[in-house]
């Protein structure tokens, strides 16, 4: 049987807890959000007791961390991996971001954006985008199908007209 690697995500015990008695962020942010006001999801980055530093990759691939002076990690077998700058701009409108003090909205698990408002904007735009390229793949397709019947039925017409040519000038 194959082992699984622990999970990088924890339910803490005693949400309802007071926030004196929570020693970490994440306890803290869950005992606030107990209180009644459900504000959603929340990036809480801290150290983490099992590794030195925390690392947050997408599609849940495990690596080692790579120094900070470079902003592309790469895997063992080639693979790019983005780590957390697509949190410091805006995916939308390239605004820059503070994701410890700002809501980030994040569409796709790796376009982040400043605003509600700038993320559906977006997924118009693509969305607008899809429908062109389908409604260009349909009318491409409905030409060269039509230009083909023409091109046929071009051709035996020109072939029938050369036989009656050919009868007639042989009488």
């Amino acid at each position: 049987m194959i082992t699984r690697a622990p999970s990088l995500f924890h339910l803490e015990e005693g949400v309802g807890a007071p926030a004196a008695s929570a020693s970490t962020p994440a306890a803290a942010a869950a005992a606030a959000s107990s209180s009644g006001d459900l504000v959603g999801l929340r990036i809480i980055i801290q150290p983490s007791p099992r590794r030195q530093l925390p690392t947050v990759l997408r599609r849940s691939a495990v690596r080692v961390p790579v120094p900070p002076a470079t902003t592309k990690c790469h895997h063992s077998d080639g693979r790019g991996f983005v780590g957390l700058e697509f949190l410091k701009r805006c995916f939308g409108c390239h605004r820059d971001m503070d994701a410890t003090t700002m809501d980030v909205f994040v569409y796709k698990g790796e376009q982040a954006f400043c605003s509600a408002e700038c993320r559906c904007r977006h997924i118009a735009r693509e969305e607008r985008r899809e429908i062109e390229m389908l409604v260009r793949k349909r009318r491409d397709a409905f030409h060269r199908r039509h230009a083909a019947v023409a091109k046929k039925m071009q051709g035996s017409s020109e072939r029938h007209n050369i036989r009656l040519q050919i009868v007639t000038a042989a009488r």
